[in-house]
């Protein structure tokens, strides 16, 4: 799926951000379900914009995924850590003009 709610920071409660239609820039997120293991469900995201906490508010706003992610204190309830994990980066790299690319699988 997609989801796009546009995103700016919560004034009254920083760093916490906010899903506004009005002040809000842009934010889209693909989503796929991958795995529904021991009463969780194992989703990869792919952010097509990057704002900050994006992933986080896509998946704990009632018109995004309305399920917290695993361990997030500000969105969700705290857990043994959060389960939140960059598993591919890619970049250019500024001098060499190379395609960089790291993959590290989730450890949990």
């Amino acid at each position: 799926g997609t989801i796009d709610l546009p995103l700016r920071g919560d004034i009254e409660d920083r760093p916490r951000q906010i899903v506004c239609h009005e002040h809000g820039k842009t934010s889209r997120t693909i989503w796929k379900v991958i795995a529904r293991e021991e009463n969780r469900t194992r989703v990869h995201f792919w952010p097509v914009t990057g704002r900050t906490h994006q992933l986080r508010v896509h998946a704990a706003h009632p018109h995004g995924l309305n399920v917290p992610i695993v361990g997030d204190d500000l969105y969700g309830q705290t857990d043994e850590r959060l389960c939140l994990h960059a598993e591919t980066i890619e970049f250019l790299h500024p001098l060499k003009k190379e395609l960089i690319s790291f993959r590290v699988e989730a450890g949990f």
